[in-house]
């Protein structure tokens, strides 16, 4: 059996459940290893990225290329009501 033939049979597992405790046990592991998996694909910068990116950063800001606080929050704002 594939992964999606898989996934579709714990789905209709999962919509019987009655038991309230299994589907937070379910919800937590879901959690707990989506995390691990977001932790697993995340690596330190070495020290030449670092340098890299500071000095691309100071290049910017040299050359204008910035944002203010209060432009930065609209923007998020603005992001944020038209996902809605």
């Amino acid at each position: 059996m594939d992964l999606q033939a898989r996934k579709l049979v714990f789905i209709e597992e999962y919509v019987r459940l009655a038991d309230e405790k299994i589907v937070l046990k379910l919800e937590k592991l879901l959690r707990s290893e989506k995390e691990k998996a977001i932790k697993l694909g995340l690596s330190p910068l070495t020290q030449k990225e670092l340098d890299s990116m500071i000095e691309e950063s100071e290049s910017d800001i040299q050359k204008g290329n910035v944002l203010t606080h209060q432009a930065v929050k609209q923007t998020v704002l603005n992001w944020r009501t038209s996902k809605k």
